[in-house]
């Protein structure tokens, strides 16, 4: 048999590295209600999802996919860690690093602060438009003094002329904070950062997976080349028109008898992180059996499910909600 020359060593693909996204069903949605809020000029808006979901993918890719489409548009990410109470300078400290200041924690607060405006106004008139696009990741763990730290910031760019809208990327306890605001009449902090609810889901239906399967048939590594994920793990049996959109039935099945052996009676809702490692699974653990006229088979897709630890997820997901992505 001819030997296959890929154009990388398999250790260097994405798929392996599990440093690709796959756009989902609902990050295509969620995709769209962003690109809806900046044309509305919508100042602030939740995306809400379970943990595991793959919110903070779904971050990644629409920044991405923003810089892409709107090349002159501002997008910056901001993480945010866990903590007991609010700190300020490191609350600065965090906006200055994705703003890529070379002066991160030099000065006092109210020097950060300064830097920070001077920064975010430099960048935005740089770029010849009046609009800032701020992803704020596991917002669930931002204080209300953290909030009010960042309206200074949006009502300071607003005095300049620059519109901040800011996506807060997190957990359920995002809307209870939402409510308990609410009930305290943080009305001022709701208007510019909570406004639209935009909720999160996982894969529940095959065409979803199909959707999802149908990248790996279509995304490409190298970026320049034709060798598509599939193809890159099943050269041959791609070349005789393997492809894995045509095993959504197969894997949609295999997830639901996990699901339904392990006693669950609520629909299914796959956490993104286990369905990609699912198909990362049967791409690497069968690609030295690929040959022509090769197929995944279901006891194949069965045990890639039981491998990528579905059904334990799940059940520890259901006992810890608040877990972190």
């Amino acid at each position: 048999m001819i030997p296959i020359l890929r154009p990388i060593e398999m250790d260097q693909h994405p798929v392996v590295q599990q440093t690709y996204i796959v756009p989902t069903v609902s990050i295509d949605e969620a995709y769209v209600q962003v690109k809806r809020c900046i044309r509305h000029r919508i100042p602030g808006a939740l995306l809400v999802g379970q943990s595991r979901f793959g919110k903070t993918y779904c971050a990644r890719y629409i920044s991405r996919q923003l810089r892409e489409d709107y090349p002159k548009l501002v997008v910056l990410t901001v993480g945010s860690e866990k903590k007991k109470a609010p700190v300020e300078s490191a609350f600065f400290e965090n906006l200055l690093e994705a703003s890529d200041h070379k002066e991160i924690r030099a000065g006092t607060n109210s020097a950060k602060r300064r830097r920070l405006i001077e920064r975010l106004t430099e960048i935005v008139t740089r770029s010849r438009q009046n609009l800032l696009v701020l992803f704020f990741d596991e917002a669930q763990r931002l204080f209300v003094e953290e909030y009010e730290w960042l309206r200074d910031v949006h009502d300071q760019l607003e005095r300049r002329g620059i519109r901040m809208i800011t996506f807060l990327i997190g957990q359920q306890k995002l809307l209870n904070q939402k409510n308990a605001l609410r009930m305290q009449g943080e009305t001022q902090i709701i208007a510019r950062f909570m406004i639209d609810e935009m909720p999160f889901h996982g894969v529940r239906t095959a065409d979803e997976a199909a959707t999802c399967l149908n990248a790996y048939d279509e995304a490409v590594y190298p970026l320049d080349s034709d060798w598509s994920y599939t193809r890159f793990f099943m050269p041959r049996a791609f070349n005789t028109g393997f492809r894995l959109v045509d095993q959504a039935g197969s894997l949609w099945s295999a997830f639901l008898s996990a699901h339904a052996a392990a006693g669950f009676r609520f629909a299914m809702d796959i956490p993104m992180q286990y369905f990609s490692r699912t198909v990362e699974i049967a791409l690497t653990d069968h690609c030295d059996s690929d040959e022509e006229g090769f197929s995944l088979t279901p006891a194949i897709w069965d045990q890639a499910v039981l491998d990528a630890r579905y059904v334990v997820a799940v059940e520890e997901m259901r006992l810890n909600p608040e877990l972190d992505d």
